[in-house]
C-alpha cells in the first residue's frame, strides 16, 4: 500500500537562495538532482508568519483589518512561489504605511525571491530598524548574502543571535546555517562545516544543513559518515528526493544493485511527492537497471585540506 507524507512535509518553495547544491556526479546526476533544496538556506516564509505579530480584530479599525488581510495574501502568494503577485499587494500598504515593518519585510522577501537583491536589502533594514527582532535578522542576513555583503551578514547574524525575545526565538540553527553559507562562499569549508554542525546541535532535523554536512562528507571521501547523515537526512524530509538519489548511488557503487533499486522504486510510491521528483526518480531508475558498474564516481578533491 503506497505511504503518504507526512502532514508537516517541508515546503520547498518557501525556501530560497542563489544557487543550487554542488554535486559530484555525472552530468546527468547533476541534472538529476539540481535545485532539490533550492540551496539551502534562507527564508522559511511559514516561519516567519508564526513569529509575526498579529492584529486584534475585534478593536480594530478597518483600515487595520484590511492591512491584515492584504499581508496575509502577499505572504500567502509568496508561499506559494509567486513573489510578483505579492509585491502587488504589498505596494499599497507601503504607500499608505511605510513604518509598517511586516509589509516592509515581505517587500524585501518578495524581491529577494525575484533576485533583486538591492531592494531587498533596503526593504529588510527599513524592517529591522522599525522591529529588532531575530526573524528580521535572518532575513536581512540571507539579503546581504546574496548581495555579497558577507560582513554585514556576519554583523546582522551576530545581533540577531544576542537578542532577548520573549518568547524565545525557536530557529536559531538558521542563523548557523547562514553563516556556514558565508564561510563556503568565502572558500573556507572547515568553518562551514563547524557552522553546519553547530546548526544542528540545535535542530537535529534540519534538512538543508543535514544536506551540506552530507555532501561535504562524500567531497572527503568519507562515504560512510556520508551515507549516515543522508539516512537522517531522509529521516527528516520524506519527500525529498536528494538524500534518495545519494543513497541509491552509495549502494550501487558498492555493488548491491537490489537496493539501490528499492530506495528508488519505494520514494516513487510516496503519496503526493512532487511530480518533478517523480521523473527524477524514474530517471534514476532507469539508470541504475541498464548500469552493469559504477554509475557516479567521486572524483579526487586536492582543494579540501
Amino acid at each position: 500500500m503506497p505511504r503518504s507524507l507526512p502532514p508537516r512535509f517541508p515546503s520547498q518553495a518557501s525556501i530560497l537562495s542563489p544557487t543550487p547544491i554542488k554535486t559530484y556526479l555525472p552530468a546527468w546526476g547533476r541534472a538529476l538532482l539540481q535545485n532539490q533544496t533550492r540551496q539551502l538556506l534562507f527564508i522559511s516564509i511559514a516561519l516567519f508568519l508564526s513569529a509575526c505579530q498579529t492584529i486584534n480584530l475585534a478593536s480594530s479599525t478597518p483600515d487595520k483589518v484590511e492591512t491584515s488581510t492584504n499581508l496575509d495574501v502577499a505572504r500567502a502568494f509568496l508561499d506559494d512561489g509567486r513573489p510578483d503577485k505579492a509585491m502587488y499587494e504589498l505596494r499599497p500598504i507601503l504607500d499608505k504605511n511605510p513604518d509598517n515593518p511586516m509589509a516592509q519585510s515581505l517587500m524585501g522577501l518578495s524581491q529577494l525571491a525575484l533576485r533583486n537583491p538591492r531592494k531587498a536589502v533596503k526593504n529588510l533594514e527599513i524592517a529591522w530598524k522599525l522591529d529588532p527582532r531575530a526573524q528580521h535578522a535572518l532575513n536581512l542576513s540571507s539579503a546581504y548574502i546574496e548581495n555579497k555583503d558577507y560582513s554585514g551578514a556576519q554583523k546582522i547574524i551576530t545581533a540577531g543571535l544576542r537578542l532577548k525575545e520573549t518568547p524565545p526565538y525557536k530557529n536559531k540553527e538558521r542563523f548557523y546555517h547562514n553563516l556556514g553559507f558565508i564561510a563556503e562562499l568565502k572558500g573556507s569549508p572547515g568553518a562551514a562545516e563547524k557552522a553546519y554542525l553547530r546548526a544542528l546541535e540545535e535542530n537535529p532535523a534540519f534538512y538543508i544543513s543535514r544536506a551540506k554536512i552530507a555532501i561535504m562528507m562524500e567531497e572527503k571521501h568519507k562515504l560512510e559518515i556520508a551515507k549516515g547523515h543522508w539516512e537522517l537526512a531522509r529521516m527528516s524530509c520524506a519527500g525529498c528526493f536528494e538524500p534518495i538519489a545519494h543513497l541509491a548511488i552509495y549502494y550501487q557503487n558498492k555493488g548491491e544493485s537490489k537496493k539501490a533499486l528499492a530506495l528508488v522504486q519505494d520514494f516513487k510510491k510516496i503519496e503526493g511527492i512532487n511530480p518533478a521528483e517523480t521523473k527524477k526518480a524514474t530517471a534514476l531508475e532507469s539508470e541504475i537497471i541498464n548500469s552493469a558498474s559504477k554509475i557516479a564516481v567521486l572524483p579526487k578533491n586536492n582543494d579540501l585540506r
